[in-house]
């Protein structure tokens, strides 16, 4: 495909850097020919489980076949892949509406294949044509996941806009009674619906599985666990850095995947036990694979062919005799994983020793745990936390390979809802503590910056409430194909803009925050360039006792990160909320997406790109935890650094105002340790005394929507 001609509006980027979406206040404006092409891949995920919904699609289907065309893609052994794909189609391709699982080894083969084969499309129009065909022969779920996968890697892709998840597939995200509510309607004629401008629409409220069913405790929090932009955000961690996706030809080991997989499951524990704090809840239970697992989840979801998510009873057991062979293959990677963390290195087949002492071999630990194709280790290892999500998820054996009903912990975008994911991931978490408690304390001089003393540090106050957020769930009903009209849909020629004649939303409470400031007022002996960490963490614990900052290190959530020049003398830091870095906004819905592409598409006002809705970032709404009505008292930490450069300079390889940068090696701001200096154990007899160092008090207050 050809470089894609942008105008850029006069801005400059910013001195605070993310460490991980790219941090920007530079807009670029797409022209007519990118628009042209953002619209034909919105339309591939619109009416998903239609295959004939729009004619140029099936015309495209049906007339492309990549099983004659190996020239049409850019490597030699993609042929293959196609060639492979092929094979699939004539013998046996996951039929549609049957449910699709990442974690069931024949579905993710196929979906490889597909994957590959789009990845290595030589340009936009074969790369195209192989999605039309997908979506007109392949498994919804399947197709979904490939493209959204080779969309996310595909260089030349960059800057293009995929519909949020929870809009693509509602059933994933939006409670049983709600979809049953939109068919309705449909059904009914749209019956009771509003009709603007030709389009019928409705409202149709949503709320969440503990409103309907209260099975333990644990539901007090399911507005944050079942959050559609926490499920979107781990979905896309994911789809970043698939478990099955790596080696030289896509870089991923480039960006410390495996210490970033760990640090971002740790964060997400952290965060979750500030929310449970502040709901009463203490720390994360533990299990046992041999024990009732006390935590049950009724999930209220439906797929699209009629099946319901399986439900977990409370004191669930597996007493499967497959389930306990899978347990006790679990066991058995666990012990492999405590005794090479514990050595200090492990022994691959032909008999190297591939060392895990030193602080960078936390990298490797994530490998392994992840088990991927960058790890050394994965005929040792294997997929740990896979495996623990089928156990736990009570998922119900199926006959055959493609009819499964997989449990929400097998879905990416779905996982974060069930309270046991947490407590699996706390075990394994806990393999990341257990490397890090043998490496060496940071000492004195490893965390002073010499001459920077911090001051005092100033928040406002922190107040979180519930607001209202509406997103497009059409994608759940079906609505009538568009008429075919001979020889419109030869090739791609001039498009127009044609509104569904339907949109349905639903509408979610969900967790919010007023935009708050903090100040802080340090000393310089010496002007110099530094990078600012500032963490929240529990002041206390469940019990109202103080906690230690040992026992406390790994309950820190990281709120804010950037770089900053110092200058001699006093110097004074203001960061606003709404501009911390690694925060992304709401997603656009796709009506409104689709809206604004075709306005611009036809010389309206422009269409900017940008990394406000970036799918990398962890939704701003989210950055503090609920707190109480009369105030729950939490702490900041704050540590200033010097500035340490990554061995790729940031940015480097890839446009920040496009793309993530996934797989270039350049995402991170500079080379210290993620989380660092709350990573290891802590010699408090040394911390206490770096004057680079701050902790300050905070209370964090819940306002309910009749008090603001």
């Amino acid at each position: 495909m050809r470089s894609f001609a942008l105008l850029v509006l006069g801005a400059t980027l910013a001195l605070a850097s993310a460490a991980f979406v790219p941090s920007t206040t530079q807009v670029k404006y797409a022209e007519k020919e990118f628009l042209h092409k953002q619209e034909d891949l919105l339309l591939l995920f619109r009416h998903l489980y239609e295959k004939d919904w729009n004619p140029q699609l099936v015309a495209y289907a049906k007339n492309f076949h990549f099983k004659e065309s190996p020239e049409l893609f850019k490597h030699e052994p993609t042929s293959q892949w196609a060639a492979k794909l092929w094979q699939y189609y004539e013998h046996g391709l996951l039929p549609k509406g049957e449910v699709f699982s990442v974690y069931e080894e024949h579905h993710l083969e196929q979906a490889i294949a597909l994957f590959r084969v789009l990845y290595h499309a030589k340009d936009w129009d074969t790369f195209y044509k192989v999605a039309a065909w997908a979506r007109y022969y392949c498994n919804e779920g399947m197709f979904v996941y490939a493209l959204t996968v080779a969309v996310t890697h595909r260089p030349d892709l960059a800057g293009f806009v995929l519909p949020a998840p929870y809009e693509i597939s509602p059933y994933h995200f939006i409670n049983t009674e709600v979809i049953q509510r939109a068919q309705q309607y449909k059904m009914q004629g749209y019956y009771g619906m509003t009709k603007v401008d030709g389009v019928y629409s409705v409202v149709i409220p949503a709320n969440y599985t503990g409103w309907y069913v209260h099975t333990n405790t644990e539901q007090k929090i399911a507005y944050f666990t079942e959050d559609i932009g926490l499920n979107s955000y781990y979905y896309y961690l994911h789809t970043d850095y698939p478990f099955w996706l790596g080696g030289e030809q896509f870089g991923l080991r480039k960006d410390r995947r495996g210490e970033l997989y760990l640090f971002e499951h740790q964060q997400l524990l952290a965060r979750y036990y500030l929310e449970r704090l502040s709901n009463d809840l203490g720390h994360i239970p533990e299990f046992s694979w041999w024990s009732p697992i006390a935590t049950g989840y009724y999930p209220d979801l439906q797929y699209y062919n009629g099946h319901s998510f399986p439900t977990r009873e409370n004191h669930y057991l597996a007493d499967h005799a497959q389930q306990h062979a899978d347990i006790r293959q679990v066991v058995s990677y666990e012990k492999r994983l405590r005794d090479a963390i514990d050595q200090g290195f492990f022994m691959l087949p032909d008999g190297k020793l591939v060392n895990l002492s030193t602080p960078e071999s936390v990298d490797v630990l994530g490998n392994l745990i992840q088990s991927n194709p960058d790890s050394f280790g994965s005929r040792f290892f294997k997929y740990v936390a896979m495996y623990a999500r089928i156990i736990m998820g009570a998922a119900i054996e199926p006959v055959e390979h493609y009819q499964v009903i997989p449990s929400v912990l097998e879905h990416y975008e779905s996982a974060l809802r069930d309270p046991v994911f947490y407590q699996i991931y706390k075990r394994i978490v806990h393999y990341y503590y257990q490397f890090k408690d043998h490496l060496p304390k940071y000492t004195y001089d490893e965390l002073h910056y010499p001459g920077v003393k911090i001051d005092g540090v100033v928040v406002d106050k922190l107040q979180t409430f519930f607001d209202q957020f509406d997103l497009d769930i059409t994608n759940a009903i079906d609505i009538e194909p568009e008429p075919y009209v001979a020889g419109k849909y030869d090739g791609f020629g001039e498009i127009e803009y044609k509104p569904d004649p339907v949109v349905i939303k639903a509408r979610t409470m969900r967790l919010n925050h007023k935009p708050f400031t903090y100040k802080i007022s340090l000393t310089a002996e010496k002007a110099g360039k530094s990078v600012v960490r500032v963490f929240l963490g529990p002041k206390y614990d469940e019990y109202g006792a103080l906690y230690t900052l040992n026992a406390n290190r790994e309950n820190f959530y990281e709120l804010d990160y950037f770089v900053q020049e110092l200058t001699v003398g006093k110097n004074a830091i203001t960061r606003i909320s709404t501009h911390f870095n690694g925060y992304v906004k709401d997603r656009t819905t796709f009506y409104e997406l689709y809206r604004r592409v075709m306005v611009g598409y036809q010389g309206g006002e422009q269409f900017p790109l940008d990394m406000t809705e970036a799918h990398c970032g962890f939704p701003t709404r989210l950055m503090l935890p609920k707190g109480k009505k009369g105030g729950m008292p939490y702490q900041l930490f704050v540590i200033v650094s010097p500035y340490h450069e990554p061995t790729v300079p940031q940015y480097t390889g890839f446009d920040p105002v496009l793309s993530c940068g996934i797989g270039s090696g350049a995402r991170y701001v500079d080379s210290y340790a993620f989380g660092y200096p709350l990573d290891r154990p802590i010699d408090e007899t040394v911390f206490y005394k770096v004057p680079n160092t701050f902790f300050q008090d905070v209370v964090i207050y819940h306002k309910s929507e009749g008090d603001l």
